[in-house]
């Protein structure tokens, strides 16, 4: 079966015209003027030497589950979208087996967190439930974000509901500890 051509560079543009209706002008003008500001990089967290030290107020990051997910062809029409190889990528995203590894990684992204993010900021930290719901990356990476230097300020629990699509994955609700995920919000003082 062959789909239909879709006019992909129309339906894009559409779709953000839409996102972007509810922004004023003045808004407008200053995310035009942060823009040209922003820096956009793709490499290890471990190594953000692009990132001055102390110069973050906010990190929002969602590091992959163990080997849970291929990343890859999670995000393909994102990394075609921003002309970044999604193969290239795939080789570079740490799948780890065993949770004792995924942490010693983790371990040392906390470290380069630390260093970036400025007195007063926010690392909000996404993880979820693996290995059917045997194993909650929140308790590890609690410790290694206290280790590392961070407060530990609130654990915020999503639970979700899937639709038929899920089921397409072979997701059920609430059976494999997969539609449930937390954020664990820390704080540098």
């Amino acid at each position: 079966q062959i789909p239909d051509y879709r006019n992909v560079k129309k339906i894009i543009l559409k779709k953000t015209k839409d996102l972007l209706r509810d922004i004023s002008d003045e808004q407008k003008i200053e995310l035009i003027k942060r823009g040209g500001k922003a820096l956009f990089i793709s490499r290890d967290a471990r190594c953000t030497t692009g990132i001055k030290s102390s110069s973050v107020s906010l990190v929002i990051t969602s590091p992959p589950f163990l080997d849970i997910v291929k990343y890859s062809d999670d995000n393909w029409l994102r990394c075609w979208f921003n002309e970044i190889d999604a193969k290239n990528i795939e080789k570079k995203i740490t799948m780890s087996k065993t949770v004792e590894n995924w942490s010693s990684v983790m371990g040392d992204v906390f470290k380069e967190l630390y260093r970036i993010v400025k007195k007063g900021g926010w690392v909000a930290f996404e993880v979820g439930e693996v290995k059917n719901g045997k194993i909650k990356l929140e308790e590890h990476v609690i410790p290694l974000g206290s280790y590392a230097g961070f407060s530990i300020e609130a654990i915020m629990i999503n639970e979700q509901i899937f639709t038929k699509t899920s089921n397409i994955w072979g997701i059920k609700n609430n059976s494999k500890g997969t539609n449930s995920n937390r954020i664990v919000l820390f704080r540098k003082e």
